[in-house]
């Protein structure tokens, strides 16, 4: 199976398990205007990328990044966003064919924690990418295989299965 394929079907996965409810849990109230400053900050992003400006829509989710303080304790929604944020500079960052920028835009998005979840295994994916853009085949497949486990557990999860 090649890269593509593998990329391909673990994203299709994790899209399949978004739809299904894997990872929804019921709707609050965006009282924090950090989060709904992501979610314009995205839209934005989603814009330039569509114009074709890929390093216009990484710088914004670069200052989106930067905005939130280290080191401060984060609420789930927060965390989830971030690496949502991370995932997506990864991703960029390979797309521009700078895997080292992608490697390190994944391990600050993992950074925040490996606890099973779609932004986790997305991340995973990320930087399994980034090692095969590297030419560093074992640890590429180790986060490959990570992030499909952790896909296939989360399946099981959303269609109650043990």
């Amino acid at each position: 199976m090649n890269r593509a394929t593998r990329i391909g079907l673990l994203l299709a996965l994790g899209a399949g398990l978004a739809l299904s409810g894997a990872c929804s849990r019921p709707a609050r109230p965006a009282a924090d205007p950090w989060i709904a400053e992501v979610a314009k900050v995205n839209r934005r992003a989603d814009r330039l990328l569509d114009a074709d400006d890929a390093s216009g829509a990484r710088a914004l989710l670069r200052t989106l990044v930067a905005s939130q303080k280290g080191g401060a304790p984060l609420d789930e929604d927060r965390r989830l966003a971030l690496e949502d944020c991370y995932f997506r500079l990864a991703r960029l960052a390979l797309g521009a064919h700078d895997p080292v920028q992608a490697l390190a835009d994944a391990d600050s998005g993992l950074a925040y924690q490996t606890t099973p979840s779609l932004f986790v295994a997305n991340l995973l994916v990320a930087r399994g990418a980034a090692h095969e853009a590297l030419n560093e085949p074992r640890a590429a497949a180790e986060d490959y295989h990570r992030g499909l486990l952790m896909n296939e557990a989360l399946l099981r999860q959303a269609v109650g299965k043990p």
